[in-house]
C-alpha cells in the first residue's frame, strides 16, 4: 500500500473519530441540579443603550449564587452568547455548574454575566429586525451564486 493511500486512510479514520466524539457529548454530573445544593438566582435584563454600538439591543442575564453576600467581594465571570451558556436545558447549563462547584468549594463565589450578541431593531414601522434581514439576504446571496 502506498504512503499516500495509507496517510489518507489514517486521516479519514481520525476525522471519523473526532466527528463521533462531537456527537456523543454527555453532560457531566455538575451540569445537573444536585440534592442539597443551594440554587442561585438567574435574572434576565435587556440592554438598550450601547455607547459602542448605538441602536443595538441585547438581552443579558445575571446569575447570583445563593452563597453571595454583598459585604464580601465575589468573582465575576462573563460569557458571550449568554443564553447558550445559562439556558437550564441547554448544552452547558453553567448556572448548575456554578451552584455545584461553589457548594463543593471547588470554585469561589462567582457572579455570572451572560450577554447575548446585540441586535439592531427595525427603525421603520412594519420593518424587519436586523437578524431577519441578515438571514434572508444571506440565503438570497447563496441561491444566486454560480453553481447553486
Amino acid at each position: 500500500m502506498s504512503k499516500e493511500i495509507c496517510f489518507g486512510l489514517v486521516c479519514l479514520l481520525l476525522m471519523g473519530v473526532s466527528l463521533q466524539a462531537a456527537d456523543d457529548y454527555i453532560l457531566g454530573p455538575d451540569s445537573y441540579p444536585q440534592e442539597g445544593v443551594p440554587k442561585g438566582k438567574l435574572t434576565q435584563y435587556q440592554w438598550k443603550s450601547s455607547k459602542i454600538f448605538p441602536g443595538t439591543v441585547r438581552d443579558y442575564w445575571v446569575y447570583v449564587p445563593a452563597q453571595y453576600r454583598k459585604e464580601t467581594p465575589a468573582c465575576v465571570m462573563v460569557f458571550q452568547d449568554g443564553w447558550a451558556y445559562c439556558n437550564p436545558k441547554g448544552l452547558v447549563r453553567a448556572t448548575n455548574v456554578f451552584d455545584n462547584l461553589i457548594h463543593s468549594g471547588e470554585m469561589p463565589v462567582t457572579i455570572g454575566i451572560f450577554i447575548n450578541p446585540g441586535e439592531i431593531p427595525s427603525s421603520k414601522p412594519g420593518g424587519k429586525p436586523y437578524r431577519e434581514i441578515a438571514v434572508s439576504n444571506t440565503i438570497h446571496l447563496v441561491t444566486i451564486m454560480p453553481g447553486s
